[in-house]
């Protein structure tokens, strides 16, 4: 289950803005001093490790299935996706805090003058150009749906890293001009530890925001109420099935959904199937009534396994993600005195 090659390609883009980034970013601080300056150098520097894990968990997650995951490696992109998010709790957010809280504790004066400013310019521009490329390649990929709501439900976790971390890197510029500008007009070096502080703040609330997000999906998240409500209703119009009950979904990525189903073939269907197979002149006894019965099960039992296909075929082409797909027959409780039919004697090809 490889991921889109969109998030593949934001992903390297950002890591290669932000590389450049964070040397520029050093580069002004070692001439400044200045405490702001370090939190983006930080900053920067976390996005560019987090974008190579992130990078990694989408090339471990394409590996095609196998013997020992059957489902495939989908899931390595949210794992490799909390370990993104925890090195921005830890070292984005954390350092840059530590440094600010020390900047406001013991402030002193930085070194400010042009070549901060036009590093700050600089970095805004190439900041500014992945975050406008992971926007766009997003919009085209939600293809008309809300962007908003694509966001939270469908895209790929990769890319919504990417867009929160070069969102923040942007308005983290933006509050770190300010800071250092208060703090070259008014001499007062407070201005620019409070900017620190706000960076890293930032980083702090998006890093928690990414860990619960791959936390849901890592866990199987089930398919949003409207996929699973058009699933149902799919299941239903089939002529054949009588009832739906006890769905359940799960999200194993945003490009694969699997389902599962019990449901209730209606009786006309089956007694329509069973009359197709049941010859005119059956015998009443012996051996060529057995025979005719196993032909008459054999033809019900196909009929049945045809119309689980034709369901799934109808499934997937309203659903394209819907990859795995699980319907069994109802388990029905025994009645008082009766032996309970075993559960799922004649089951959908789950797939």
């Amino acid at each position: 289950m490889a991921a889109p090659a969109s998030s593949v390609t934001a992903v390297l883009v950002a890591l290669s803005g932000n590389l450049l980034v964070t040397v520029v970013k050093f580069a002004a601080f070692l001439l400044s001093g200045s405490g702001a300056m370090l939190s983006e150098a930080i900053h920067s520097a976390a996005d560019t490790g987090n974008q190579v894990l992130l990078f990694l968990g989408l090339k471990r997650a394409a590996r095609e299935r196998d013997q020992d995951f059957h489902y495939g490696y989908g899931g390595e992109r949210f794992i490799f996706g909390i370990l993104s998010a925890s090195g921005i709790f830890f070292v984005g957010c954390g350092v840059t805090v530590y440094h600010g809280l020390q900047s406001l504790l013991h402030p002193h004066p930085a070194e400010l003058g042009p070549v901060v400013f036009g590093v700050l310019g600089l970095s805004f521009l190439i900041e500014g150009g992945v975050l406008l490329f992971a926007v766009r390649g997003m919009r085209k990929a939600a293809a008309g749906m809300p962007f908003g709501r694509y966001v939270r439900e469908k895209a790929d976790p990769a890319a919504v890293a990417i867009l929160l971390e070069d969102g923040a890197a942007v308005l983290g510029l933006v509050l770190a001009t300010a800071g250092i500008g208060l703090a070259y007009v008014t001499g007062n070096p407070i201005w620019d530890a409070l900017a620190s502080l706000t960076v890293g703040l930032l980083l702090g609330l998006i890093a928690i925001y990414l860990m619960v997000a791959n936390r849901s999906l890592l866990l199987g998240r089930a398919v949003p109420e409207d996929v699973e409500r058009r699933f149902v209703e799919i299941v239903r119009a089939r002529g054949s099935v009588a009832d739906i009950h006890d769905v359940k979904t799960r999200q194993l990525t945003p490009e694969a959904f699997t389902f599962k189903a019990e449901v209730r073939f209606s009786e006309s269907f089956v007694a329509t199937r069973l009359a197709e197979a049941i010859p005119s002149n059956m015998p009443i006894a012996g051996a060529q009534r057995s025979l005719a019965l196993q032909d008459v099960a054999a033809h019900l039992i196909r009929s049945l396994s045809e119309e689980v296909d034709a369901i799934e075929a109808d499934i997937r082409q309203a659903i394209p993600e819907a990859k795995h797909i699980d319907l069994e027959l109802e388990h029905l409780a025994a009645a008082p005195g009766t032996a309970q039919a075993a559960p799922g004697v004649v089951a959908a090809r789950g797939t």
